[in-house]
């Protein structure tokens, strides 16, 4: 019975489902069926779903190991000295688009898996506290954070770059190369579930912005994928959401476009009829169909404490561009409606806009600020690039201009620098790197 739910989830054998079949009780407890034809329709179905549940617990190994290498990153001891330590994978959790879960807000910062939803029975003895979580926290205890990516976690951007060792170029001149062995005990577990969850399994979405994608995706009718994302929102139904207590919880959708994801739609109307107050939403949306769907949107909105739109422009030509399919009247006219609805119901949602910076887009900063300010956005979020693995990467740092390394990396920092925060209307926050305003 628990090997068939863990790889089918009931969403999808009704889907499924053809005439003769047993109900989904009966056919998770093994019920037989009598009928010859209908039992070989059963029997690969079921065949079908172990393949694709193998698959993707195998993607969901090389998932780690592909952001590292995607970041350029290496393990090594940062020793580093200052008066505090990062307390993120403490507090955090995110599950990925293969049911794999990190602990950090980007699994580039901390690419390592700390487990699977899917393969998971207990969430803290298999996911939260298993030997790789309890790894990780240890490393950042003893001041070394051997998995940190510092080139691009916040938490660095702190402190001078003297508290702690950076990578050399020759990797063999790194001392103590090796992680520390899996230490156990109260300082490195949690107890209960982390007060920022990260939902990014779904990349389902309208847009197809170079940066991101090669085409279009939508895996809300795709016979396997869907599948895939059902068993993982499953999951996330009885591991995560129903063990959360009374501590104030937050969660980000993210990965696609939250409002035409169906898994996550779905996974949304679950969290909300369980009437736990404390849980809050972050989502991050490219607003095209915030009034397409106002009667979603609008029943949401009183549970939203961030509403992330993404942007990457100042201007309709630049939008074409970075954001393919996009449409900028709408955009627009979706942010304006959306703005409306929050003044009209009262509430204390923050509206932010993102910005990638990128070759095609940094010279529009300033005029990107007069849009916001336009716009009633009281907060920039400005952005470098990731490496999705959509251009040669020797494309991707031409175009990664928000990069200390990047010959127009000192013109984005003018750029940047320029429109400030003096007028107190807007706050500028940088998601990338740190602004040297020295």
């Amino acid at each position: 019975m628990s090997n068939l739910k863990k790889i089918v989830s009931e969403q999808h054998y009704r889907r499924s489902q053809q005439v003769g079949w047993p109900n989904y009780l009966e056919f998770v407890s093994g019920a037989t069926v009598d009928n010859i034809e209908v039992a070989q329709q059963i029997s690969e179905f079921v065949q079908r779903c172990q393949d694709s549940y193998q698959r993707l617990i195998e993607k969901g190994l090389e998932a780690t190991a592909g952001n590292q290498a995607g970041q350029r990153q290496v393990f090594f001891d940062k020793r580093f000295q200052g008066d505090t330590h990062c307390t993120v994978p403490w507090e955090t959790m995110s599950v990925g688009s293969e049911g794999t879960v990190t602990i950090c807000m980007s699994p580039a910062w901390i690419p390592v898996s700390v487990g699977n939803v899917l393969t998971a029975d207990d969430i803290y003895t298999d996911i939260l506290n298993s030997p790789s979580a309890q790894s990780i926290r240890n490393e950042i205890l003893q001041g070394r954070y051997y998995y940190c990516n510092n080139t691009l976690c916040r938490f660095f951007d702190h402190y001078d770059k003297k508290l702690y060792q950076q990578a050399p170029e020759d990797i063999a001149d790194i001392a103590d190369f090796d992680a520390l062995a899996p230490v156990t005990g109260n300082d490195t577990c949690v107890t209960q579930i982390p007060r920022n969850i990260i939902f990014d399994f779904d990349p389902t979405c309208n847009l197809r912005c170079p940066s991101c994608r090669f085409n279009v995706i939508n895996y809300n009718k795709h016979p396997e994928f869907r599948a895939n994302n059902d068993n993982i929102a499953e999951k996330i139904k009885h591991l995560i959401i129903d063990n959360i207590g009374t501590q104030p919880i937050e969660i980000r959708w993210a990965g696609g476009e939250p409002f035409i994801s169906e898994v996550y739609l779905d996974l949304m109307d679950y969290i909300i009829a369980t009437g736990r107050r404390n849980i809050r939403h972050v989502i991050q949306t490219n607003g095209s169909y915030l009034k397409k769907k106002q009667e979603l949107v609008t029943k949401l909105l009183p549970f939203i404490n961030e509403l992330r739109i993404s942007f990457d422009a100042a201007t309709a030509e630049t939008y074409s561009r970075v954001r393919v399919n996009g449409q900028w009247d709408l955009l627009l006219e979706n942010v304006r409606w959306v703005q409306d609805q929050i003044k009209q119901q009262g509430l204390k949602v923050r509206v932010k806009a993102d910005f990638v910076v990128q070759l095609d887009n940094y010279q529009e900063i300033p005029q990107f600020r007069t849009l916001c300010n336009e716009l009633g956005i009281k907060q920039i979020n400005f952005q470098r690039m990731w490496n999705w693995n959509t251009w040669p990467i020797e494309e991707l740092d031409r175009r990664n201009v928000y990069n200390a390394n990047h010959p127009l990396y000192p013109e984005v920092m003018r750029l940047l620098d320029s429109i400030g925060d003096s007028e107190g209307s807007i706050l500028i926050e940088d998601l990338g790197l740190k602004k040297d305003l020295t």
